[in-house]
């Protein structure tokens, strides 16, 4: 059975430049969600073609950085780019009975729907993959969202927004395009799917010995570090951290502390005067993008404060990751992916200085708490990762297959790509 990948994203190495910061806006950075939208289609493919009964194609932008990393993985794929690409593509899918199409972002969904156009009737099931926000109003109500018979939503934000915008009802069913292209296909048209994040380089985290000197007095005496990311976003919860230190920092019976808040972000020299203000400037390291993997070794807890609903998976599982206790607010986004292991996070009330002041203290000085949030995470660990988002969305994809009857007993799906290369 062939799946065809659509993913045409157009997104830079390396951090995000000076004027890519500049565009932050409430709902996060563009360059930021399609670069996750990237990692989940090339994740995907990678798990298609080494195992399982399907096969890919990724049809990315010619060029792009997507297609050259596709290219390193030996990954079948197909460019996007010009009126020559295109009759490629016609000629490819041509050859396939049965087609599934899945499209990650909302720079996808138009082409998702042109591929159906393609098509023979009822020969083609179309899915999209919205996992970080949800698209423009006007794209929620346009023909290339209304032609999917699945939407995979990335949390209950995007499913409400999507459903807001395109009408499409909870426990709603079928398709409601021309009877030609519909397909009997049982449950929501509207899924829930989170995304994952890249595990790559995490490992344990150093724990904090219960037995550090309490009393905070001259001396080279160790740190309590705290730790955040994406701190100069909008939403990111940093004031109400630097808040928080402010009520704690003059208690004389705590251990030695510091909070590092990494990230890239518009927001420095405000962070930096408000910290200076209530005079915890000395207890605050600003650090700039960087793998957060190799900045979790020399830490001990995970602080993620903020409110946005469209948080990168590793604004919070990088915590869970690295087998760090974690606090966190108690947002809808939060809840959601907490939902399976309530007790990984100490969880404190969202936008309250005080209430986070007293989690990070009880983190700080109750061994027994560290070491049961650390151990709840074990729950959700297995489910963090992009592997876990490829076999979870195959195996939804399998069904649906077999749903239809699209997938045959004896089947071998990359044969016919191997004989393509040949």
């Amino acid at each position: 059975m062939r799946v065809l990948l659509i993913a045409l994203q157009q997104t830079t190495e390396g951090p995000a430049s000076p004027a890519e910061q500049a565009q932050w806006t409430e709902l996060g950075a563009p360059m930021r969600t399609a670069r996750l939208e990237e990692d989940h289609a090339l994740a995907l493919a990678a798990a298609m073609r080494d195992g399982g009964r399907l096969a890919p194609m990724l049809l990315c932008a010619k060029n792009s950085r997507l297609h050259r990393r596709a290219a390193a993985l030996n990954l079948p794929t197909l460019a996007a780019g010009g009126p020559i690409d295109f009759t490629r593509l016609w000629l490819w899918q041509r050859r396939h009975k049965h087609l599934l199409v899945q499209t990650f972002g909302e720079c996808s969904m138009a082409a998702g729907r042109r591929v159906l156009a393609m098509r023979a009737p009822q020969s083609t099931l179309l899915s999209h993959a919205l996992l970080l926000r949800a698209p423009h109003a006007e794209a929620c109500a346009g023909k290339g969202m209304l032609a999917a018979h699945k939407i995979l939503c990335g949390s209950n934000h995007v499913r409400e927004r999507i459903a807001k915008g395109s009408g499409i009802t909870q426990g709603e069913t079928p398709w409601r395009g021309p009877k030609n292209r519909q397909l009997p296909l049982a449950g929501d048209v509207l899924t829930l799917r989170a995304p994952c994040m890249n595990l790559e380089g995490y490992a344990p985290a150093p724990e904090w010995k219960a037995e550090a000197p309490l009393a905070e007095s001259t001396g080279n005496k160790p740190r309590f570090i705290f730790c955040m990311g994406d701190a100069l976003t909008p939403r990111s919860g940093v004031h109400v951290v630097i808040r928080a230190m402010a009520a704690i920092w003059q208690r004389r019976d705590l251990p030695r502390w510091e909070v590092r808040a990494a990230g890239g972000g518009p927001r420095f020299q405000e962070v930096l005067e408000e910290a200076e203000s209530l005079g915890v400037q000395s207890r605050l390291c600003l650090l700039n993008e960087q793998p957060l993997h190799q900045l979790l070794h020399s830490c001990h807890a995970w602080i993620a404060p903020g409110s946005a609903p469209d948080e990168l998976p590793d604004t919070l599982g990088a915590g869970l990751a690295a087998y760090m206790p974690v606090i966190c607010g108690q947002g809808d986004l939060h809840n959601q992916r907490l939902k399976a292991a309530p007790a990984a996070a100490c969880m404190f009330e969202e936008n309250n200085p005080q209430s986070l002041a007293e989690a990070m203290i009880n983190i700080m000085t109750n061994n027994d708490l560290r070491r049961s949030t650390v151990q709840a995470g074990d729950t959700l660990r297995p489910s963090l990762g992009l592997d876990a988002f490829a076999d979870s969305v195959c195996a939804r994809h399998e069904a649906w297959c077999a749903e239809l009857g699209w997938l045959e007993q004896n089947a071998h799906p990359h044969t016919d790509h191997d004989k393509e290369q040949q």
